[in-house]
């Protein structure tokens, strides 16, 4: 490969830190790659860790991007009302040759367009939401690839999002190397990463923090208004 892959992450206000800067962190590593931020504005952001966050490119400046990377948040209405987002995103989506997301930007990119005929996933607390797209169609993996589509599911499955986006582009071996020199090799102290083996109380209290943070999204994607 000659020329570098651009891998443009898109980012914004209360935007969840780990889901875009833990990817970036391995492709930053891959000299394949050219990875940056943009955003609407350069404006520093501020993300839900309480963490500054400075775009490299605004919309109006940032460069043709190759791949494609929208990370979520508890609450991405913002993004999901903001016509001027969606079109920018849907149009990078249309021009780029893979179209990516983590957590809940994959309701970003459903809202986009950029799902419709495609599997995707996203956190699981929120995979009602996107199987509120009809044109989606959602499926419960930690790292669902469709096409040039690429989506992961919550926060930490950034990270094997990452080397499979890695593995898809470049190649097996270059994701091996990578997995290696970032001594990825999980061994949680809990079983609790997924609903299905997490006891019921922190099931029902990851679903109650949900309901308070984006009870605003819920009811705009359940409108009836936005699906006639």
């Amino acid at each position: 490969m000659t020329e570098k892959k651009k891998v443009g992450i898109y980012i914004f206000d209360q935007m969840t830190t780990m889901d875009a800067y833990g990817p970036l962190q391995f492709f930053a590593m891959v000299d394949e790659f050219e990875t940056f931020t943009f955003s609407k504005t350069s404006e520093p952001l501020m993300s839900d860790a309480g963490v500054l966050l400075t775009p490299h490119y605004r919309f109006d400046n940032c460069p043709e991007i190759d791949v494609l990377l929208v990370p979520g948040g508890g609450n991405v209405l913002p993004q999901l009302k903001d016509q001027e987002v969606i079109d920018f995103l849907r149009k990078a989506g249309e021009k780029a040759e893979y179209v990516t997301s983590v957590c809940t930007g994959g309701l970003i990119l459903a809202e986009a367009g950029l799902l419709d005929g495609h599997r995707a996933v996203t956190h699981w607390a929120y995979s009602e939401l996107l199987d509120s797209y009809p044109n989606v169609t959602q499926v419960d993996e930690r790292v669902c690839i469709s096409g040039n589509r690429i989506t992961g599911g919550g926060i930490t499955a950034g990270i094997d999002f990452a080397i499979s986006v890695i593995a898809n582009i470049l190649g097996e071996p270059s994701a091996h190397v990578i997995q290696l020199l970032f001594e990825y090799r999980p061994a949680p102290p809990f079983n609790s990463g997924g609903p299905e083996t997490a006891p019921q109380f922190a099931v029902d209290a990851v679903r109650g923090k949900v309901a308070e943070i984006a009870t605003d999204l819920w009811e705009y994607i359940n409108s009836k208004e936005r699906v006639a």
